[in-house]
C-alpha cells in the first residue's frame, strides 16, 4: 500500500511500526481485563499486514486514561513510544482510534510535532496519515478536539449522576463490606440497600472495639488469626510480591489462620509463577494484573490497622451517605453502627491522629506514658528502665543535668505512681457523679455530643466575626485581645466537654458500686484501653520533689478528672 505525501506517493511495505493500545481504568470489571486491549493488537496488526508493515515494538498502556481529568498517573508506554519516535525507531505507529492515542489536546500536539518532526505516520481506524501534511494535521487535529469534546461530556454526565444519586441517597461505585445491593431480576435496576449479616458483624466488631479504645494493630491481628475473609477483592502487586517471597517458616505466618497457610501451600504452582515472572524482569503489577484476568484465588490478604480505621471512621455504617466529604442523605441505608459507638471512634482516631508522643497504643507498655505530662514544662512524659527499675521521666531534650550531662524536670518510680492513680480514678468512677454522667442511653448521649459541638461551632464563629471585625478596622486590636481572652477559654471548655462525651465506651463497663468492683473490671482491660481512658478522663502531671529520701506517690504526682460533669466535678 502507498499514501500521497507532500514529495509524492510513498510506500509503506517495509517500515518499521509500532501498534499502541490503551484501556482506561476496570472500576472492578475484572471478567473484561485485558480484552479491549488485545481486539486493538489484533486490528493494529491486521493494518499493518495490509500495508506490508513489520511491527518492531508493541506499547500497551493498560487500565490507564488519556483524559486531562484523570488523575496524576503516567502512561509508562505513551512515553516510551515517544522515545522510540524521536529515537527514530519508528516509521509508522498504529493505534485502534485516535482516543486511544489521546484525548487531551495538549498531548495531541505533542505527539503531531514529535512525528511530523521525524517523519512517523499514524494510522487509525484504517487510515493513514502523514502529519507533515496540512490536510492531515487538519483531520487528525479536529478527531483530537472531538475527542476532548467527547470524553467533557462524559465527565459531566457522570458528575451530574453521581450529585443526583448522593441527593437521593442511592450508593455509589464498589458495596460497601458489611452490605448487599438488591436489584430487579428483570430489568437489573437498583432496588435498595440491605445488610449482609456476616460481614456486617464484623463491622460492627471493629468499631465496638475501636470505640473501646483498643489498638486497631491487635483488632486486625486478631482477625486474621480467626481466619476471618479479609475486604480485599483482587489481586495487587503487594500480593504479588509477598507471594514471590512466601515460606512456610515465616514467623508471620503465626499470625494468620492455619486455613490460609494452607491454602498457599495448595497453590504452589501460583507461587513458582510469580517468582519465575517477577525473576525475568516481569513487573509485579503486570502479574496481579494476569492473575485477576485468570481470576485466580486471591493468596495473601490481610487486615491491616489502616482498614481498621477506615471501617470504624466511615458514616456508611450509620446509614449515611456521603458525597466530596460531606453527608447528603441520613438513614440511606439500614444502619450497622450507632451513632454514639461512630462518634467515640471519630474521637478516639482524632485523637490518636494528633498525638505526637506515644501515639501507636499496641506498641506502649506504661499505661500512663504519654497522657501524664510534666508538672514543669508540660511535655508529656515518657518511660524507661534503669538498675533501680522501670520509671517515668520528662522527655524535655536540652534540660541541664548533673556533671554536665543531659538532664530532666522530674522523674518518679513507676509502680507506685500507677498505683496512686489507680486508686484514685477507682474512687471517681464509683462515686455517684460519675454513674449518673457516663450511664446515659445512646439517644441521650448523641443529644448531648451534639449540643457540644453546636457550641463549640457557634463560640468559634463568633470568634471568626470579631476577628473580621479587627481586619477591617471595625474592632480595635485591644477590644480583640479582651474578646479572646473571653472566648478561648469557653472554646477549650467546650471541646472538652464534646470530647469527653465520646469517652470510650468501656468506661460504661467500668462503672461499679465501690473501687473494689471498678478495679476487679479494670483489671480485664487490655493496656491500651486503660491508656485511653487515661488520656480521656484523667489530668496527671508528674511534679518535682526536693532530693532526699523516697516520697509518696501523692507528692510526686498530681491527678485531676478533665470531664466537667454537669452535677459538679468529684474531688479526688
Amino acid at each position: 500500500m502507498s499514501i500521497e505525501t507532500l514529495t509524492g506517493p510513498r510506500s509503506l511495505a517495509g517500515l518499521r511500526g509500532g501498534r499502541y493500545a490503551r484501556k482506561s481504568a476496570y472500576r472492578g470489571k475484572t471478567t473484561n481485563r485485558g480484552r479491549s486491549v488485545r481486539e486493538q493488537l489484533d486490528a493494529a496488526q491486521a493494518d499493518a499486514d495490509r500495508d506490508g508493515v513489520k511491527i518492531v515494538e508493541t506499547f500497551v498502556d493498560d487500565d490507564r486514561s488519556a483524559s486531562r481529568h484523570a488523575a496524576v498517573r503516567e502512561r509508562e508506554e505513551f512515553e516510551r513510544m515517544i522515545e522510540w519516535i524521536e529515537g527514530g525507531k519508528l516509521d509508522i505507529v498504529y493505534a485502534w482510534a485516535a482516543t486511544r492515542l489521546q484525548r487531551d489536546l495538549t498531548v495531541y500536539a505533542r505527539l503531531r510535532d514529535a512525528c511530523a518532526e521525524h517523519g512517523v505516520l499514524w494510522c487509525y481506524g484504517g487510515k493513514v496519515y502523514d502529519l507533515s501534511n496540512k490536510d492531515d494535521r487538519f483531520r487528525t487535529g479536529l478527531d483530537a478536539l472531538l475527542g476532548e469534546r467527547e470524553v467533557d461530556e462524559m465527565r459531566d454526565n457522570v458528575l451530574r449522576s453521581l450529585r443526583a444519586n448522593a441527593a437521593a441517597g442511592l450508593p455509589h461505585g464498589q458495596r460497601a463490606y458489611g452490605y448487599r445491593r438488591i436489584y430487579d431480576p428483570r430489568t437489573r435496576a437498583f432496588l435498595r440497600t440491605e445488610i449482609e449479616p456476616a460481614e456486617a458483624e464484623i463491622v460492627k466488631e471493629i468499631c465496638d472495639r475501636v470505640a473501646a479504645g483498643e489498638a486497631y494493630r491487635g483488632i486486625a491481628t486478631d482477625l486474621n488469626k480467626q481466619g476471618v475473609e479479609p475486604p480485599a477483592r483482587e489481586w495487587r502487586k503487594a500480593h504479588v510480591s509477598r507471594l514471590a517471597t512466601w515460606r512456610e517458616d515465616l514467623p508471620e505466618n503465626s499470625t494468620i489462620h492455619p486455613s490460609w497457610v494452607q491454602r498457599i501451600k495448595d497453590y504452589a504452582h501460583l507461587q513458582e509463577e510469580a517468582r519465575e515472572r517477577l525473576e525475568k524482569g516481569e513487573s509485579a503489577l503486570d502479574i496481579s494484573r494476569d492473575f485477576n484476568a485468570r481470576q485466580e484465588p486471591l493468596l495473601l490478604s490481610r487486615w491491616h490497622a489502616a482498614t481498621i480505621t477506615d471501617y470504624a471512621s466511615d458514616p456508611r455504617y450509620i446509614g449515611s451517605r456521603v458525597h466530596r466529604g460531606r453527608v447528603t442523605a441520613e438513614e440511606a441505608w439500614p444502619a450497622i453502627v450507632s451513632k454514639a459507638t461512630h462518634a467515640r471512634c471519630l474521637t478516639i482516631i482524632s485523637e490518636r491522629k494528633s498525638k505526637r508522643y506515644n501515639s501507636r497504643p499496641g506498641k506502649a507498655v506504661n499505661w500512663l506514658s504519654g497522657s501524664m505530662v510534666c508538672d514543669v514544662c508540660s511535655v508529656p512524659v515518657g518511660s524507661g528502665r534503669n538498675k533501680y527499675g522501670p520509671y517515668y521521666r520528662c522527655v524535655q531534650p536540652g534540660v541541664p543535668g548533673r556533671f554536665d550531662g543531659k538532664g530532666y524536670h522530674v522523674s518518679a518510680k513507676t509502680e507506685p505512681i500507677d498505683r496512686y492513680v489507680e486508686q484514685q480514678l477507682f474512687t471517681w468512677l464509683s462515686s455517684p457523679q460519675f454513674i449518673e454522667a457516663y450511664t446515659k442511653g445512646d439517644d441521650d448521649l448523641v443529644r448531648q455530643i451534639e449540643e457540644a459541638d453546636a457550641e463549640v461551632k457557634l463560640l468559634r464563629q463568633r470568634l471568626s466575626e470579631f476577628r473580621d471585625q479587627a481586619i477591617t478596622g471595625a474592632l480595635s486590636a485591644e477590644s480583640l485581645v479582651a474578646v479572646e481572652a473571653g472566648l478561648l477559654p469557653k472554646i477549650a471548655d467546650a471541646e472538652q466537654r464534646a470530647r469527653s462525651l465520646k469517652a470510650p465506651s468501656v468506661v460504661r463497663d467500668l462503672v461499679g458500686a465501690t473501687p473494689e468492683e471498678v478495679a476487679d473490671a479494670w483489671a480485664q482491660l487490655e493496656l491500651s484501653q486503660q491508656r485511653l481512658i487515661a488520656e480521656t478522663l484523667l489530668d496527671v502531671r508528674l511534679k518535682r520533689v526536693p532530693r532526699g529520701p523516697e516520697r509518696p506517690a501523692s507528692e510526686h504526682v498530681s491527678v485531676a478528672p478533665k470531664r466537667p460533669l454537669r452535677t459538679g466535678p468529684p474531688t479526688v
